[in-house]
């Protein structure tokens, strides 16, 4: 039953059940008691991201990395009061960035572990940024994606 095609249908009717029958559902598709806490809607996202998981695949790995090093770091306490600053998170494989330089726009494509710029390849956005300005820049900054001494976008709107 877990792996039928029509995960879509099996997702649809969650949002229709009780706390107790999402309760009951967790424990049969995760073979453990629900965390008490969980009201019924986060039930049913957890619910259902594991049966689109089990049909469609996880994260992404460098996603699914990313989210490892930052638990690590939090566990660790770096988070609260370490030096180095979180990285900049990537935006979804498929994005594009735009950015002008000197009058010329150039458009990066966000892959799993890569990103495509003038029909290459590149491992990092700073390695695109200095290919187009012949200087060396981070990378996500050079972007937009985050302003000097590890401020992200979110920063500059306050959020």
């Amino acid at each position: 039953m877990l792996h039928s095609p029509n995960v879509s249908a099996r997702v649809d009717h969650l949002g229709k059940l009780s706390r107790q029958e999402l309760r009951t559902l967790w424990e049969k598709e995760f073979s453990e008691k629900a965390p008490t806490t969980l009201g019924r809607d986060v039930l049913a996202l957890g619910i259902a991201y594991a049966r689109q998981e089990r049909r469609h695949g996880g994260l992404a790995k460098s996603v699914a990395r990313e989210f490892e090093r930052l638990l690590a770091q939090v566990l660790l306490g770096e988070a609260a009061g370490g030096t180095e600053p979180f990285r900049t998170p990537l935006p979804r494989t498929g994005t594009m960035l735009v950015r002008e330089w000197r009058g010329t726009t150039h458009n990066v494509t966000v892959a799993d572990d890569a990103f495509l710029w003038n029909g290459k390849t590149y491992r990092s956005l700073s390695a695109i940024a200095y290919a187009i300005t012949g200087t060396k820049w981070n990378g996500p900054r050079f972007f937009g994606m985050r302003e000097g001494k590890g401020k992200t976008a979110k920063d500059r709107r306050g959020g």
